[in-house]
């Protein structure tokens, strides 16, 4: 039966009062080969000096260093301490500095949650932008209807952009830019030219869409089936990225975010029409979790979407 050692690996175990003052004297007299010299560059007086060394002596079973006419000199045990103690030191210090991240270098991939309007409307600038100023980053772009707080959370997805209700505590947020609804009808519409009175909404066939269970797509909705309107409607879909290329090809109209209004009308033939009632609006805001808060690479992510998209999006995108 072999026995197990419980410290791991037959490694001794650190002495419980050790302490970090110590290894930066022990590696500071080694390089300046003086007492006085060390306790200067670490501002430790003589005898405080004189005592730190005890200790280490002490927990090394060694003098370390001898003492000399001119400073002193390291005994074989601290000549062999020297090296990995220096090591173990910068280590320790590397830990307190934060990694940077260089765009035009580092290699990552960023795994970032939206909706397929999302994906129409951000990854056209945003990969133009990676081209040109991160060539070695790629982008996982990944269905905002997955469990968003656990995929965050977990560390899976690194940021997510749209419209998220209520959210945890531990999750930060950055508004991009205020979204609002407004109509599209094809260019040629028998019936509209530029404008579309109230008494229309009831005439002319609507297209219903949006993200089943969202909030601002169910608010449409409710506009649409109430009083002041009680739209006609001729079809329902899931996404409104859909109902843009059906207006286009027939008379009905339909409700969807002006700024995907305005990237599909430089597209296709349409009109963008202001809608003659009031839908609520909302914010497309970026979303992160408090692990990613302080990490380098994730706030170069959030920075580049915030430049790239604080007013919205362009009919060029």
């Amino acid at each position: 039966m072999h026995k197990v050692n419980e410290h791991g690996g037959g490694q001794r175990p650190l002495p419980r009062n050790l302490d970090v003052t110590l290894l930066e004297l022990f590696d500071c007299i080694g390089r300046t080969r003086n007492l006085s010299a060390a306790g200067a560059q670490l501002g430790m007086s003589q005898p405080t000096v004189s005592r730190a060394l005890g200790r280490l002596r002490t927990m090394y079973g060694d003098q370390l260093f001898i003492r000399q006419p001119r400073g002193v000199a390291p005994t074989p045990l601290a000549e062999a301490l020297a090296a990995p103690m220096a090591a173990a030191l910068e280590a320790l210090r590397a830990t307190f500095s934060r990694p940077g991240f260089d765009p035009t270098q580092e290699d990552r991939v960023f795994r970032v949650a939206m909706s397929d309007i999302g994906e129409r409307l951000f990854l056209p600038r945003l990969m133009q932008h990676v081209a040109r100023e991160a060539p070695h980053v790629s982008i996982d772009a990944i269905t905002s209807q997955v469990q968003l707080q656990d995929g965050l959370g977990s560390g899976h997805i690194d940021l997510a952009v749209g419209f998220f209700g209520p959210l945890s505590k531990q999750l930060h947020q950055r508004r991009l830019f205020r979204e609002r609804f407004v109509y599209v009808a094809r260019s040629n519409h028998p019936s509209l030219d530029g404008h579309l009175p109230r008494e229309q909404l009831r005439e002319i066939g609507h297209v219903v869409g949006g993200p089943e269970g969202m909030e601002h797509a169910a608010a449409v909705q409710k506009v649409l089936a109430g009083p002041r309107v009680r739209a006609r409607v001729a079809l329902r879909v899931h996404s409104f990225l859909c109902i843009a290329p059906v207006v286009a090809a027939t008379d009905l109209i339909g409700v969807i975010p002006s700024n995907l209004a305005t990237v599909v009308a430089g597209h296709i033939p349409l009109q963008v029409l202001d809608p003659p009632v009031q839908f609520p609006g909302f914010d497309v805001t970026m979303t992160w979790h408090q692990r990613h808060h302080g990490d380098a690479a994730s706030i170069w992510l959030r920075n580049t979407f915030f430049e790239l998209f604080k007013s919205g999006v362009n009919a060029r995108d």
